[in-house]
């Protein structure tokens, strides 16, 4: 009986993919970073002051600014030349090249961003720090600046050569989750290819350090009384 329960337990596990509640950061947690899901896209948005003051290429485009949001996908869909069902297909299997998108916003973004889209995730300054480094290093470069694409529509804000290639094992998804792996976030990306499956866990994890935070703050509470 035990021994089948043993397997139950870990077919259970295998199915929902749950990341590991041990590795979720719940100490020296000084920033919120927000992970976005939108249809079959997955991005990143971070404190511009955290940007301005660790990127090496985003310094300046963070000046002034609330939020900046960091994006990646194939070169000709995601900057608008070319948005065809096509060039959609064709990106997942013969992209030319991939794209990072960076957003800036003066104000913050999240009342136009609905809420069951988004989720907070607290994260520490060292892990900020490597967060940012790994979105600097995704960045395509000539004479040591990074090669900035054209944007063919209007408010879709910057976007930027990518290192990576994208493809349908490598997509926007892949890209998000390793984010999230460098900024200490324990997302399983190994065959995560959808939007909803990463944001799924995101959101456990956000809801995690939710719960942890309302305990301690009780338990604080009431060892001081």
């Amino acid at each position: 009986m035990k021994c089948i329960v043993l397997v139950l337990s870990i077919f259970v596990s295998a199915c929902t993919s749950l990341p590991d509640v041990k590795k979720i950061p719940q100490k020296n947690l000084a920033h919120d970073i927000y992970f976005v899901y939108e249809k079959w896209h997955t991005s990143l948005m971070i404190p511009a002051a955290s940007v301005e003051k660790h990127s090496r290429y985003f310094n300046q485009i963070a000046k002034q600014k609330k939020y900046i949001g960091f994006g990646y996908g194939d070169g000709d869909f995601f900057t608008g030349k070319n948005k065809s069902l096509l060039s959609g297909a064709k990106a997942l299997v013969a992209s030319s090249y991939s794209a990072i998108q960076v957003l800036d916003y003066y104000s913050d973004p999240f009342h136009y961003i609905p809420v069951e889209t988004r989720v907070p995730l607290r994260i520490s300054e060292k892990r900020m720090k490597k967060l940012i480094r790994y979105i600097d290093k995704s960045v395509a470069l000539q004479k040591k600046r990074p090669v900035e694409l054209r944007a063919y529509e209007e408010n879709t804000g910057y976007f930027f050569k990518a290192k990576q290639h994208y493809s349908m094992f490598s997509n926007c998804n892949t890209w998000s989750s390793q984010a999230l792996q460098a900024a200490g976030i324990p997302i399983k990306s190994r065959f995560k290819l959808t939007a909803q499956s990463v944001f799924e866990q995101a959101k456990f994890i956000s809801e995690y350090q939710q719960a942890y935070c309302r305990l301690k703050s009780s338990a604080d509470g009431s060892g001081t009384r």
